[in-house]
């Protein structure tokens, strides 16, 4: 007898013990994550990089200067789940043709963004490669 009052009373502790704690938040899709000013500093130097909400992006040298033309690079992106394509339209990366397009696996969070080339033919680009860029707004 008591050895069931025993294992009553636990099996309703575990029940009313039960996981109170809420679901992960579900994290935005990165089409939605990936809009947004980007910042790096280090052994490559300081950059910037603004996603828009069009498709758009365009490449500064640094935060304070997105709004001066012209910009180091400007073109447009698009993300499909983890694959963030860039293509060159002005300045940087626009010196050849096969040198325009990029494809990177990407990483999007609150925080930042990290890169890791899947193709680049733009050296100048693909500095980015294994870096993290941190979001500045």
């Amino acid at each position: 007898m008591r050895i069931s009052i025993a294992a009553g009373a636990l099996s309703l502790c575990l029940a009313s013990c039960g996981s109170s704690h809420p679901p992960p938040p579900v994290k935005k899709p990165n089409n939605e994550l990936l809009v947004g000013d980007f910042t790096r500093r280090g052994g490559d130097g300081e950059a910037a990089i603004r996603f828009a909400e069009d498709g758009s992006y365009r490449v500064v040298k640094n935060k304070t200067m997105f709004d001066q033309e012209p910009p180091l690079g400007a073109g447009t992106w698009k993300v499909d789940g983890e694959q963030l394509t860039l293509s060159a339209q002005r300045g940087m990366c626009t010196e050849t043709p096969q040198g325009k397009d990029a494809t990177y696996k990407v990483v999007v969070s609150k925080v930042g963004i990290r890169f890791e080339k899947v193709t680049d033919d733009c050296e100048r680009r693909a500095t980015m490669d294994g870096q993290t860029w941190w979001r500045v707004q």
